[in-house]
Formats: C-alpha cells, sequence, structure tokens
C-alpha cells in the first residue's frame, strides 16, 4: 500500500477521516482473500471465508468510493493464479463467494447503485468471474 498514490496523498496522522477507515477495511479484504486461499485451510471453510471477504469487501464499498481498487486488484490476483496454472478448485469456490457476496451486498449502497455491473472500471473482475 505504500505505492498506492491515495494512500499517500490522503493519510495523514491522527486523521479519521474516510480513508482511513478505508485502509481497514482494504486490508481486512485482502487479509480475508489470502485466508480464504491458504493451504491448511478445509474446501468447505474456502466458502466461508469467502463470504467473509466479500461481506470485508461490503465494508469498503460502504465507507469509500475507491472500493473498484479493491475489486480490480481480487481480480487480477485471481486471473493471474489461473493464467499461471495454479487454478484450484479452492481459487473457484472463494471467488465465487466473494463476488456474489460482495456485489449483492455492494449494489445496495444507494450511491453505488449498478456501477459493479455496469462499469467499465470493473467489468475486469466479472469477466473474470464469468470465466
Amino acid at each position: 500500500m505504500s505505492i498506492v498514490p491515495a494512500h499517500l496523498l490522503r493519510s495523514v496522522g491522527g486523521g479519521y477521516d474516510n480513508e482511513s477507515i478505508a485502509m481497514t477495511a482494504m486490508v481486512l479484504t485482502f487479509a480475508c482473500w489470502c485466508k480464504s486461499l491458504e493451504d491448511n485451510v478445509p474446501q468447505y471453510m474456502t466458502i466461508l471465508w469467502g463470504i467473509i471477504t466479500g461481506t470485508a469487501y461490503f465494508y469498503m464499498v460502504a465507507a469509500w468510493g475507491g472500493f473498484t481498487f479493491v475489486l480490480n486488484l481480487i481480480g487480477v490476483h485471481a486471473s493471474y493464479l489461473v493464467i499461471t496454472a495454479n487454478y484450484s478448485t479452492k481459487l473457484h469456490r472463494a471467488y465465487t463467494a466473494f463476488y456474489i457476496v460482495g456485489t449483492a451486498l455492494a449494489v445496495q449502497i444507494p450511491v453505488v447503485g449498478w456501477s459493479p455491473l455496469k462499469s467499465l472500471e470493473q467489468l475486469g473482475p466479472c469477466v473474470a468471474f464469468c470465466g
């Protein structure tokens, strides 16, 4: 996160604004995503961690407008794993649970609306999901 311009420009020591809340939500989402792909996690827990990741993503959507960064980064990571022949059923289950739960909850935010399904910025993760 030290190279993310939004983090560098908007982070202020002691400030607890939307960006500060969003950093917590962003790290929580990425941590849950990594946990869902760990080797020692049973298959049934992968789906649960995918759902938790989707819920953490919803927290990110509710906190800050930069949620597309999180969605795109997880979509790129999942696509990269498939392209590099690291595909597994865990990846499929975790990404499916994350995308369905996260998108279903994200469209409930009035400001966001249907943009996760209509916006070109978020088309990549949708293509990764459909693929």
